[in-house]
């Protein structure tokens, strides 16, 4: 029913949206910190790079924003892992001095799981209509199966247009 929810609200708001109403996004996001069997610090346990982008729908004179984005995850520390991708669709709420949202994440590959993404962001302004943002994000996830669960606490800066 959740999914069924979040595709009528991401095609809703794909489908009202005009040229001057897309914006996206383009960054790098590092986690600092991610718990699952037992509590890993980045540097010491792991090093992984992901790489954010997203395509952003905020109707004029709203606050509300659907992003949909993506991520790919290339792990540096240990070697032996894999690249994956998540898709993360959400909604981002601009409070004025930060925005806050929500993301449903879905890993695609080998270790496949679900989860959301709670985040808080800070945008600067760049001129020409771009920002250089900041952002913490604490994603959640579970495997499809419902093993594997994971929490984790990622900085995540870029510029958005």
């Amino acid at each position: 029913m959740t999914r069924i929810l979040a595709a009528v609200v991401i095609v809703a708001a794909a489908g009202s949206a005009r040229a001057n109403d897309l914006g996206g996004h383009v960054g790098v996001a590092i986690p600092l910190v991610s718990a699952s069997d037992k509590v890993h610090t980045v540097g010491s346990d792991f090093l992984n790079v992901a790489v954010p982008m997203g395509l952003t729908v905020k109707p004029e004179n709203s606050r509300l924003a659907v992003d949909f984005e993506t991520v790919v995850t290339t792990p540096v520390r240990p070697r032996n892992g894999s690249t994956s991708l998540t898709v993360d669709p959400g909604v981002v709420y601009d409070w004025g001095a930060v925005a806050t949202g929500l993301r449903l994440a879905f890993q695609v590959g080998g270790d496949a799981s679900v989860g959301v993404i709670p985040l808080v962001n800070r945008g600067f302004e760049l001129g020409a209509g771009r920002k250089l943002f900041l952002e913490a994000a604490f994603p959640m996830f579970t495997g499809i199966e419902g093993t594997g669960r994971s929490l984790a606490a990622v900085v995540h800066t870029g510029v958005a247009f």
